[in-house]
This record gives structure tokens, sequence and C-alpha cells, in this order.
């Protein structure tokens, strides 16, 4: 459970490197483009180093797992989440995103026939009600009849395929070799977005090297923690709830470095994040 929370805590630094991009003129589409190669080209060095010509996997199974993984987890999601943002703003988007624990708890139900008990209903609901308080903190009562219903549906699709990480990847099995599951599924989703988005590639040495870091720190690492934790943890429900301490970290470097407010709804939203994680590991 370690590894899912320090995955979340990795996870939190993602603002850091959007909005680094974002200042040096890469739109959305590139930024997650960026993401996803360089993931890639960073697996892929490191595969070839470690297992040379035995880099190919063999088993269907996995390799299916892989390109749904890359397809869904990193290339559906970003789209969903770019036009989310696009469409509605970045308070709307996250507090949709953040519906995630519920898909992994209905595609564990029916998939795994995980049984819901009274505590996994608290600790869904009190963790989804941190993250919303976290994220949007007093905003929150601010939404107006102007929102936009097409943002509204990829913002709910980005909580799908956010909460589908855990369930698809339980899919693969305990046998799955974590390198070469990150390379494949990064090549799909880079190929995903390359076909069906349209980025302006606006492109220097310093979009280069924060793209490369990007898909190294939060992405990279953090998928590795990722996995490991994921093939460790028989209840797969649990993984966003604990993963979910990912926005109390943005929230806390958006005060440390960005000079964000943090109001009293936000602390509360914090608290309920944290016994959310307490009553899932229970």
């Amino acid at each position: 459970m370690l590894e899912i929370f320090t995955a979340g805590l990795l996870w939190g630094g993602i603002g850091i490197f959007v909005n680094k991009l974002l200042s040096l003129g890469a739109d959305e589409n590139l930024i997650s483009i960026l993401r996803m190669s360089s993931a890639f080209l960073i697996m892929f060095m490191a595969g070839c180093f470690k297992f040379g010509k035995n880099i190919l996997i063999r088993d269907k199974k996995i390799l299916f797992t892989c390109i749904l993984f890359g397809i869904i987890c990193h290339g559906l999601f970003n789209i969903c989440y770019s036009n989310s943002i696009k469409l509605n703003g970045m308070g709307i988007a996250c507090v949709l995103m953040y519906s995630a624990p519920v898909f992994t708890a209905l595609g564990s139900l029916i998939i795994f026939h995980e049984k819901f008990s009274g505590l996994k209903i608290i600790s869904l609901i009190i963790n989804i009600s941190g993250c919303i308080l976290t994220a949007a903190g007093g905003n929150i009562l601010n939404l107006n009849s102007s929102v936009n219903i097409r943002g509204l549906l990829y913002g709910l699709g980005s909580g799908f395929c956010y909460g589908m990480a855990a369930v698809i990847g339980r899919i693969a099995g305990e046998k799955i070799n974590i390198l070469l599951v990150s390379l494949y599924s990064y090549f799909a989703g880079m190929i995903f977005l390359l076909i069906f988005t349209r980025p302006e590639f606006k492109i220097n040495s310093e979009i280069l090297l924060t793209g490369f870091l990007y898909g190294l720190i939060p992405t990279c690492l953090a998928y590795l923690f990722y996995y490991s934790g994921l093939k460790k943890i028989k209840n797969t429900s649990q993984v966003p709830v604990i993963a979910s301490v990912e926005p109390v970290t943005a929230l806390i470097l958006g005060y440390a470095l960005y000079y964000e407010n943090i109001g009293a709804v936000n602390i509360f939203g914090v608290i309920l994040v944290f016994i959310s994680i307490l009553l899932a590991i229970k």
C-alpha cells in the first residue's frame, strides 16, 4: 500500500510540469504527447538495457492488457481530462475526475465480484467528498447553470479512465513485469494520442527538457510504484482511495510554489481524504 501512496504523492506534482510547459507555449495536446513519448523512450532504454532481445512480450493476455491500459488510462484519459478543463475549467474538471473510486468499485464488483461492505461504502463517500473539497474548496459552492454538458461528460470520462487503471492492471495478474507493462502501455498511449489529437508542435530545448522530466518523475517513477503496489493489493477498490493523496499533495505544492490560497474548506477536505485512506486500509 505504501507504493500506491507514493505514486499518489508523485502524481500530485503533475501541476508543476504542466504549468511550466503551458508557460513555455505548449498546448494541452502537445503536453500529453510529450508525457507519453518521453515515458516510452525512458522505459524503452531501460528495457533494452535490462532485457535485450527479450524485450518482446509474447503472452497475448498481458500484451492485450498493456494496449488496453495505454489506450484507456493514458490516451483516452488525457483527451477527456484536457477537454473537460477546456470546456468547464480546472475546478469542475478536478471534481469530476475524482469520481474515479466509484468506477473502480463498480468495475471490481462486476469483474472480480468484490463485495460492498458498509465500511467500504463509507470510505468511498468520505473519499470523494474529501477530494472535492480539497481540489475545489469553497468554489464548489459557486457552480452555476453555465456548466457545459459536453464538458461534464468528458469529466466523467476522465474519472472512468482513471478508475479503470486499477481494474485493468489487476487483470494482467501478479506475474506481470512492471517495466515491460509500463513500456508497452506508454507506447499504446502515445500512438493513440498522435492519431486522435492535433497538437501544435511548438518545441524548443526547454520544452523538451521539461517534457522529459514530466515523463520521468510523475509518470515513469509514479507508475512503477503504482504497478508494484497493485500486485500486492487484493481489494482493487482500495487503490484509488489510497492514491487520493494526490490532490492533497497538489494543494500543498500549489501553496508552497505558487502562493495559492488554502482555506478552511480545503483543510477539511484534506482531513477527510486521510480518514478515508485509513478506513480503506483496515
